[in-house]
């Protein structure tokens, strides 16, 4: 290896050394709603609870929101559909919904699919926002969460 070759690698080295404190940006810039599947539980009527925490960071309170949902089973197989109003959602402020996800146990469902939002309304101005396109999900239980 040559000098100059040897020197462009201490470079490189010493710029990502001092980049490694700071942030990174991956594409996530701009406002954000997040939906977390964070746990399933079974009722003692052997149905599935679900509980999701929403983060709106839209810089907007909601005053109209609902989300399109299908339920899938462990073999992939559409068990349910719901539509659910989740309004009101204010602004820099995270949510906890809980709500019956099926009539049966939930070690039956494989993921959840957010199929679409058919309304999301600015509390401020009336206006309808494009939510999905700002939607970010992810699940912390066994049971996926998908857009």
């Amino acid at each position: 290896m040559d000098k100059r070759t040897h020197w462009g690698r201490a470079m490189a080295l010493t710029v990502l050394i001092a980049l490694a404190g700071q942030p990174v940006s991956v594409g996530m810039a701009g406002p954000t709603l997040s939906i977390e599947l964070n746990k399933v539980e079974d009722t003692d009527q052997n149905s599935c609870i679900a509980a999701f925490v929403l983060r709106n960071d839209l810089a907007a309170s909601l005053d109209r929101f609902s989300l399109d949902l299908y339920v899938f089973d462990s073999e992939g197989i559409i068990a349910r559909q719901l539509v659910l109003d989740l309004a009101p959602l204010r602004n820099d402020k995270t949510t906890v919904v809980r709500f019956p996800l099926l009539s049966q146990p939930c070690a039956t469902i494989g993921r959840v699919l957010i199929n679409d939002i058919p309304s999301c309304r600015s509390a401020d101005t009336g206006q309808d926002i494009d939510c999905l396109t700002a939607l970010r999900v992810s699940s912390r239980d066994r049971i996926g969460l998908t857009n």
